[in-house]
C-alpha cells in the first residue's frame, strides 16, 4: 500500500506539472495583449510598454515559463494582473463556493441515482427500467447551458420562486445544483443499474437465496457494498465534469465561483490568475481519484494494491 501511495503521489505531480505547462503555453498562444486590455483605447504604445515590462510579458515566453516554475517550486502563484492581487488568496476566495456547488450537486445526483439505478435493477426491461433508462438517454443529450438558461426563464423569471443569478441564500442553490445534478445522473443512474444486476447473478448471491435468506436482506447487506463500485469510481470521474461544468453553470447563474474566475481570468488574457486556477482545479481532481481508488479497495476485497 504505501508503495502504491508514493507510485499515485508521484503520478499526481506529474498530471498536475503537465496540465499546467500545457495551459501556460496555451493562454500565450491565445490572441490578446494584456497590457492593451488593461489600458484604454489609444493608449499611446511607451505606456504600453511600460505596462508590459510591469505584468513581465515583455520578456519571451521560455524565460516567463521559468520564472513560472520557479514560483510554483515556492508555492507562489503570482500576482493578478487586475487588482495586484495575490493569485492564491483570490483563488481560495472563491473556492468554497465552488466546493459548495460541487458536493450540493454530487449528493443531489448520488442519492437520486442510486435510488433509480437499484429500482430499475430489481426487474430489468419492466416499465420502470426502461422509463429510466428514457431518462437517461434523455438527460445526457441535454445541453447543460440549455437546460440552466430554461430553468431560469421558467423557474426564477416566470414563476419567480428562487434567485435567477447569484449567491444569496440556501434558495440560490436549487438552480445551479438542479442543472449539474441532472447532467451528473444519467451514467450514475447507467452504472448503479448495471453493477446492481450484475452483482445480483453472482454465486453468493444464489447462494444466500439457497439459505432462505430475503432479497430485502441481501441486497441491503451484501449486493448494495459490491454493486456500489462503480458508483463510487465514476463518482470520482464525475469530480472533473463538475469542476469542468462549473465554468459554465457558474457563468449561467453568476456564481462567485472557481469556474466564473477562470472565465473572466480567460476573457481579460490574466495569465497568473488562469494558470492559479487550472491548478487548483488540477489538484483537486487528482486528490479526489486518489480518495476514489482507496475507497475502491475499502468497497471490493478483491482490489489490492
Amino acid at each position: 500500500m504505501r508503495v502504491y501511495i508514493l507510485h499515485r503521489f508521484l503520478q499526481m505531480l506529474v498530471v498536475i506539472f503537465g496540465v499546467v505547462t500545457v495551459t501556460f503555453f496555451a493562454v500565450r498562444l491565445v490572441p490578446g495583449d494584456p497590457a492593451r486590455l488593461m489600458e484604454p483605447p489609444g493608449t499611446p504604445e511607451s505606456v504600453l510598454k511600460i505596462t508590459r515590462q510591469q505584468l513581465g510579458t515583455d520578456k519571451s515566453i521560455p524565460d516567463q515559463y521559468v520564472a513560472f516554475v520557479k514560483d510554483l517550486a515556492r508555492g507562489d502563484l503570482g500576482t493578478s494582473f487586475r487588482g495586484g492581487r495575490q493569485v492564491t488568496e483570490v483563488v481560495l476566495n472563491a473556492l468554497p463556493n465552488t466546493f459548495a456547488l460541487g458536493i450540493a450537486s454530487m449528493l443531489v445526483a448520488t442519492t437520486i441515482s442510486f435510488a433509480v439505478g437499484v429500482g430499475a435493477s430489481l426487474r430489468p426491461n419492466g416499465w420502470f427500467d426502461r422509463l429510466t433508462l428514457f431518462f437517461s438517454t434523455v438527460a445526457q443529450s441535454t445541453p447543460s447551458f440549455w437546460l440552466g438558461v430554461v430553468l431560469t426563464l421558467y423557474f426564477a423569471i416566470e414563476l419567480d420562486w428562487f434567485p435567477a443569478v447569484g449567491m444569496h441564500g440556501p434558495a440560490s442553490f436549487v438552480l445551479p445544483t438542479s442543472t449539474l445534478a441532472i447532467a451528473l445522473m444519467p451514467l450514475l443512474i447507467r452504472a448503479v443499474r448495471q453493477g446492481f444486476i450484475e452483482t445480483m447473478g453472482e454465486g453468493f448471491v444464489r447462494a444466500a437465496r439457497a439459505r432462505g435468506i430475503s432479497d430485502r436482506r441481501i441486497i441491503s447487506i451484501h449486493v448494495t457494498k459490491v454493486g456500489a463500485v462503480p458508483l463510487v469510481t465514476l463518482i470520482g470521474l464525475q469530480a472533473g465534469y463538475v469542476l469542468g461544468g462549473a465554468v459554465v453553470i457558474e457563468s449561467i447563474f453568476n456564481w462567485p465561483g472557481v469556474g466564473n474566475l477562470a472565465l473572466q481570468a480567460l476573457q481579460q488574457r490574466d495569465f497568473p490568475l488562469i494558470q492559479g486556477t487550472v491548478v487548483v482545479i488540477a489538484v483537486v481532481f487528482t486528490v479526489v481519484n486518489f480518495l476514489v481508488d482507496l475507497t475502491y479497495a475499502a468497497l471490493d476485497p478483491r482490489v489490492k494494491y
